[in-house]
């Protein structure tokens, strides 16, 4: 289902979360080594990782917090920000290799003092202006609604692209096993949240989330495109996604059925009952 091909997404963040949010900080110098951080993350991920902006490594120290009262810093120093710009990723098996995604920047608070302790803490992870190539998720799911409902849709973007607003999540590893919370990545139409698990032996995922439409009210303060082809029937309705296997072989399940049987398929089929039965009524002269 290409919807799941978006989805590898979120183990790819997960994986730059690891590498950068730990060993990146800890062993290289950001200045003199861009070419050995590309290759060391390259390696981990299993993609073709380079970058064309800045790699910024530093204390964290925001003046205040998120309901704008001023922050405690104590512990600031604690507290270690990277950040880099101008992401690419390509795949590395092809020659050459095709874009898998591109990512605006991508920034991480770590607690710099539990590294020394073999635990990476992980604050806050979130990558912005992600283009993901190959699929545009949204317009997949505009076109199969719309199919559904004997609509007509066209297409709205032309670009075999998926644009990501937003990914977002905390992390903590310890003991070779990556605690997620906080999971949340947002597309112009799509909003998904969900916490789990990976075990770094065996490299086993266990990740569950919840997928919906996004509101029609927060789509309207991005002038969003879909606002008029908005999905209504969809709006408010839970779609399970179950990310399993392994960081190098994900298994991304979207149970579609209960959305599609409850809110397409059902109404459909009633309307055709009841369209049968009044033509029989007719026909037959039937007292019912």
């Amino acid at each position: 289902m290409m919807l799941n091909k978006v989805y590898k997404f979120v183990i790819i963040f997960i994986s730059l979360i690891l590498i950068v949010g730990g060993y990146l900080v800890f062993f290289f110098d950001p200045d003199n080594f861009k070419t050995e951080i590309e290759e060391y993350v390259s390696s981990k991920i299993n993609y073709t990782f380079v970058y064309d902006g800045k790699l910024d490594i530093g204390i964290y120290s925001p003046t205040t917090n998120a309901n704008g009262d001023e922050n405690d810093i104590s512990n600031l120093e604690s507290k270690a920000f990277i950040s880099i710009s101008g992401i690419r990723i390509f795949d590395e098996v092809s020659k050459p290799a095709s874009r898998i995604a591109n990512i605006g920047s991508l920034g991480l608070v770590v607690n710099k003092d539990k590294l020394v302790e073999k635990i990476i803490d992980v604050d806050r992870a979130e990558a912005q202006d992600v283009v993901y190539f190959g699929t545009n998720v949204d317009e997949i799911l505009m076109k199969t609604y719309s199919l559904l409902k004997f609509k007509n849709f066209g297409g709205i973007n032309s670009d075999n692209n998926t644009v990501i607003n937003k990914i977002y999540s905390n992390a903590i590893i310890i003991n070779n096993k990556m605690l997620i919370n906080d999971l949340y990545f947002e597309t112009q139409l799509i909003q998904s949240s969900g916490s789990g698990t990976i075990n770094l032996t065996n490299k086993r995922i266990k990740i569950d989330m919840i997928g919906e439409i996004r509101k029609i009210n927060d789509m309207r303060s991005s002038n969003n495109v879909y606002i008029d082809n908005y999905p209504k029937e969809l709006a408010g309705k839970e779609l399970p996604i179950l990310i399993r296997g392994t960081l190098d072989n994900p298994d991304i399940t979207i149970d579609m059925k209960d959305i599609i049987k409850k809110e397409l398929i059902d109404p459909i089929k009633d309307k055709l009952i009841e369209k049968i039965q009044d033509e029989l009524k007719e026909k037959f002269e039937l007292p019912f």
